[in-house]
């Protein structure tokens, strides 16, 4: 009985023009057979039965694609076909595929498409010798070098993919994207594109170059329409006036502004200016920028460098007024090498070079110290050239056997010759201690002055050359063997060198690679 119904079957199948093998491969496989719609000429190939030769015209079609070629070689019990001479697959999502030629597989959906690629999906065409469909998964793969071009840009790579569902491109190796709208050039080595959000992510090294500047970075996004990027990694931004570094960087080009994270290094090329710190931030629109956490500033003008830290480093530069202003605080300290400084907050007015130290300033000049309420300096080119100090002004020198000559003051003016003080104005409840002392070794005495004005005059090494007393004087001179320790000091004296900032204490620790290559 199951011998009869076994052979029923298979003359059942027979009839029916199905062979058993192939019904069940089928049923396996679950395939759509690809279809022929039209063709001029149809024909057998030799030794091929199941090949057949299409001439002129051809259309075929599966599962919602067509395709159409001058020629092409059906395989039918394979399930594919090689098409030939302007090739035109038409996807059923809407997608255009054109090549020279086309290896389709209606088993995996994937074409090969060889010579004068062209993917167009909306308003994105794809360019390409060789390129890789996978119809099913909705991604193209090229591998030899591609080009794709919309009304918003231009890209090209030696090899990438792009998802016609998620409208994403990936691409590696030689990497350049420009857009159309600004000329703004990405150049890396791997990019992923959303032409949706319309966000670039890019790692490894990477330049951005517009009219405007350029970038480098080792990751991050560009949003090529908001021009808002984000950067991983250590980069830099460089414009017409300013280079920037951190360890991470956001910046918008569109509203001028800007953060920067982890170890900052900015250069200022207008002014020879360097500053350095944790963390910063940039508001264009409001011409204001900040540095904080262990900032330092380095004003570089030849072998003279001007060195400012503090907490933060505030910059107020207002495009619709004069006001340019640099603020220090808290706990900032100035050195250079023939000056420095302390105290609690610093102005800068760039516009007149004028330095304002508030709340307990302290500044040191060629073995002499200075302080007063408050104190305001004058530079032009890095070098000191006046001094006012307000209220409270008092001036402490060292000598050569350790005496402490000193001038007190309500305000004192001193004017300085390549940063070394020369004439000094007291006004006002003036006072003086003098140490006279024979070739520098031998004390001779000391003078006790007080007058209400008073100008002194120095000589080499802050070395007091001449005092001229304003109104009559009330002075006393005593011997050595008649000092005692009292007349010695003023009110409110405190020698305070060892609060003196020195250079290496100044600096920060670390000089990160692309400084020393671009400072180069």
């Amino acid at each position: 009985m199951s011998q009869y119904f076994s052979k029923f079957l298979c003359v059942f199948l027979l009839l029916s023009g199905y062979a058993p093998e192939v019904a069940l491969a089928q049923q396996a496989e679950g395939n759509e057979k690809i279809t022929l719609e039209r063709a001029e000429v149809l024909r057998k190939t030799k030794n091929q039965a199941d090949v057949r030769k299409l001439i002129k015209e051809v259309i075929v079609r599966h599962k919602g694609s067509i395709l159409y070629c001058d020629s092409a070689y059906l395989h039918e019990n394979k399930n594919k076909v090689d098409a030939f001479g302007n090739v035109r697959l038409i996807g059923s999502d809407g997608t255009r595929l054109n090549s020279d030629s086309l290896y389709y597989d209606g088993n995996t959906r994937i074409a090969r498409a060889v010579g004068k690629v062209t993917l167009i999906d909306d308003d994105m065409r794809l360019n390409a010798q060789e390129l890789d469909y996978n119809m099913d998964e909705g991604v193209a793969y090229y591998y030899s070098g591609g080009k794709i071009v919309d009304s918003e840009k231009t890209l090209t790579s030696q090899s990438g993919s792009y998802d016609v569902n998620a409208k994403v491109f990936y691409f590696t190796k030689d990497v350049v994207l420009i857009t159309k709208s600004d000329g703004r050039k990405v150049e890396t080595d791997k990019l992923t594109y959303n032409t949706i959000s319309r966000l670039a992510f890019f790692q490894g090294p990477t330049w951005i170059t517009s009219s405007t500047g350029k970038i480098y970075t080792e990751s991050g996004n560009f949003n090529t329409e908001t021009e808002e990027s984000n950067f991983k990694g250590r980069s830099r931004l460089e414009d017409e006036k300013y280079i920037m570094e951190g360890d991470s960087l956001h910046f918008s080009n569109s509203r001028k502004v800007g953060d920067v994270f982890g170890n900052v290094w900015i250069f200022s090329k207008k002014d020879s200016i360097i500053i350095e710190g944790d963390a910063a931030f940039y508001r264009g629109n409001e011409g204001l920028s900040k540095v904080y956490g262990n900032a330092l500033l380095r004003s570089i003008n030849g072998p003279d460098t001007l060195y400012l830290k503090a907490d933060t480093l505030l910059s107020i530069d207002r495009q619709d007024s004069s006001q340019r202003y640099l603020l220090a605080y808290p706990y900032a300290k100035i050195f250079n090498k023939d000056f420095q400084g302390k105290c609690d907050s610093l102005v800068y007015n760039r516009t007149d070079s004028t330095i304002y130290f508030y709340q307990d300033p302290v500044l040191w000049s060629k073995g002499s110290q200075l302080t007063a309420d408050s104190i305001q300096i004058t530079i032009i080119d890095n070098k000191v050239k006046q001094m006012r100090m307000r209220w409270d002004a008092y001036m402490i020198s060292e000598d050569t056997i350790k005496n402490y000559n000193q001038l007190k003051g309500k305000n004192m003016v001193a004017y300085f010759q390549n940063n070394q003080i020369r004439h000094l104005e007291v006004k006002g409840n003036g006072q003086n201690i003098y140490f006279a002392l024979e070739r520098d070794t031998i004390l001779v005495g000391m003078n006790r002055v007080e007058c209400t004005d008073m100008n002194i005059y120095f000589g080499q090494k802050n070395k007091v050359e001449k005092i001229a007393y304003i109104t009559r004087p009330d002075a006393v001179f005593v011997p050595p063997h008649e000092i005692i320790q009292p007349q010695t000091r003023f009110k409110n004296f405190v020698w305070r060198i060892d609060e003196k900032p020195i250079l290496k204490e100044m600096l920060r620790q670390k000089v990160y690679a692309l400084e020393k290559k671009w400072r180069k």
